[in-house]
Order: structure tokens, then C-alpha cells, then sequence
């Protein structure tokens, strides 16, 4: 599913945090592994060309410089490729991935500012809405090592849209040998309205929506018997973005992968929301599929 990934960088120490994460899948799956450093371009400079053309040369000079040594640190079995682009850093990105026919993008949320160092929250946030692809996000929080991933979670709601997150889930924990654990957040009738008169009726509601999630989990489990994978269903007492990281959190998650949104009502979230609060909050790297 993935056949090559792209890693943007910016020369900070935050952005390479997104490369043990990417080189880890790189490695599982034998995908090829592209390095992308954008030289942001400077208007001021244009008024003088030959200033303009000679900082650039060097910007690159020493964009492919730092660009090698990371890749060579990297000591992969897989191959590795550095570019270097000027321009605008999240259109480059997207140009790059349309135009190499990249399948993942794996980038930090944010970096540091300044004439070598993106703004790297707009750039995340631009390169998520617009990819073409898969965008893997590893914020400030995530805890990000060289080892291997072992666990991944894919949250549910019962929507198709959801479940677009489930194919590369499963092809993810297959590749990397890791366990895969499938979470049905309920909502609960009692957060809607609660009167004494009503208790029962909602009990009722509760109890069909605990048994309809769990028939739903194990329906996508008898389909996945070859894998060691683990359902879980929950009732949200409060926000769902909170239970789906207090489990990655309880149950040492190291990747949640999820689509970008879903429908609303009682038994669907409202996914865009419940997407962005987990990519902010997470302790681990999340991977938005966007919606086909």
C-alpha cells in the first residue's frame, strides 16, 4: 500500500523527528524513502538578481549537504532520495508527492521560525488538507524512538468513512508485525438529556448501542484471524477525542491511524473534530487517510 514515502524537512530538530517513524515503515513495507528540504524563497532578493541567484545556490549547496548526512545516518536497506526545492514549503511538498507519485507523507507538526526553519503548524496544516495522500503527523507530544511500531489503533464509528482507515491499519501491523487493536467509541444516551422519568429508556438505548458496536467489532475480527488483533468498545463519557487517546495511552499505542472525518448523529462522530484533537493531543504519531 505504501511504496514511497516523503519526509519534508526544514533542518530543525522537530522536523526530524517525523524520520524514525517514516524509515521504520520504509523498512517494513520496502518502500523507497524520499528527504525533501524547501528553500524558502525571499521576494527582497529578487530586486537584485545575482544576489538572489547566488543565495539560493548556496541554500541548496547546503540543503543537499544536511539532506545526505540524514539519509546516510539512516543506514537503511531500502532507497533512500534527497531533493531540494525553492519555493513556498507546504506547495512544494504537495507538488512533490503529486508529482513522484508519493503514498505517504510523514512530517512533524510544527518546527521553529526563521530564515533557515518553517512556520510548521500553517505548513502541517496545508500539506493534511491539500496531500494526495496518506499524512502521518508526529506532534511536539508524540514519543518518537527508533524501534519498531508494535502497536496500532484504528478507532471506529461504523461509518464507511471510518473504516477507509481499516485497509492500511491492517496492512501497517501486518508489515511491522505489530498488534492491532480496533476501538468502537459508543455515545451515550445520558449525555443528550437525563431525567428520572427517562432513565430506563436510555439504559435501554445504552445497551443496544454497547451490543450493536461490539456485534460490529466482531464481525471485522472474524475476517482477521490470522492477526492479532483486539476490539474493544467503550462508552464516551465526555469527549470521544479524549477516550481514543486515553486508550492509546493505557494500552502503550504507538500509532493511531484514522480517516480525516465522518458523519454525525447518534451513532456517528463528528470526525473532523475528533481527527484534529486527537493529531494535537496524541502521545504517538497519527496518520490521517484522507476520504477516497
Amino acid at each position: 500500500m505504501f511504496k514511497h514515502i516523503l519526509v519534508p524537512l526544514d533542518g530543525s530538530t522537530l522536523a526530524e523527528r517525523a524520520l524514525a517513524p517514516a524509515a521504520s515503515i520504509a523498512e517494513a513495507m520496502s518502500a523507497k524513502l524520499s528527504l525533501l528540504r524547501v528553500v524558502p524563497q525571499f521576494a527582497i532578493l529578487a530586486a537584485d538578481p545575482m544576489l538572489y541567484e547566488e543565495m539560493n545556490r548556496l541554500g541548496e549547496e547546503e540543503s543537499y549537504a544536511y539532506l545526505r548526512s540524514q539519509a546516510d545516518a539512516l543506514k537503511l536497506p531500502v532507497p533512500v532520495e534527497v531533493a531540494c526545492e525553492t519555493g513556498q514549503p507546504a506547495d512544494m511538498v504537495i507538488r512533490y508527492a503529486e508529482s513522484h507519485g508519493v503514498d505517504l507523507i510523514v512530517m512533524s507538526s510544527h518546527g521553529r521560525s526563521g530564515l533557515n526553519r518553517w512556520v510548521y503548524g500553517s505548513v502541517a496544516e496545508r500539506v493534511l488538507q491539500q496531500a494526495p495522500c496518506a499524512t502521518s503527523i508526529i506532534n511536539s507530544r508524540a514519543i518518537v524512538d527508533g524501534q519498531r511500531c508494535k502497536s496500532i489503533l484504528v478507532p471506529l464509528d461504523g461509518s464507511e468513512l471510518a473504516e477507509q482507515a481499516l485497509g492500511p491499519g491492517r496492512v501497517l501491523a501486518a508489515a511491522m508485525g505489530a498488534d492491532l487493536h480496533l476501538l468502537r467509541i459508543t455515545t451515550s444516551a445520558h449525555q443528550m438529556l437525563e431525567t428520572s422519568s427517562m432513565k430506563d429508556v436510555f439504559d435501554g438505548i445504552e445497551d443496544k448501542e454497547m451490543q450493536d458496536a461490539e456485534a460490529y467489532l466482531q464481525a471485522i475480527y472474524a475476517d482477521s484471524a490470522d492477526e492479532h488483533v483486539f476490539i474493544e468498545v467503550e462508552a464516551a463519557q465526555g469527549s470521544v477525542a479524549e477516550r481514543i487517546i486515553e486508550y492509546a495511552e493505557r494500552n502503550a499505542i504507538d500509532m493511531i491511524v484514522m480517516s480525516s472525518h465522518g458523519r454525525t448523529g447518534l451513532r456517528r462522530w463528528v470526525y473532523g473534530s475528533v481527527a484534529e484533537k486527537v493529531l494535537r493531543s496524541a502521545c504517538c504519531a497519527t496518520m490521517i487517510i484522507r476520504e477516497r
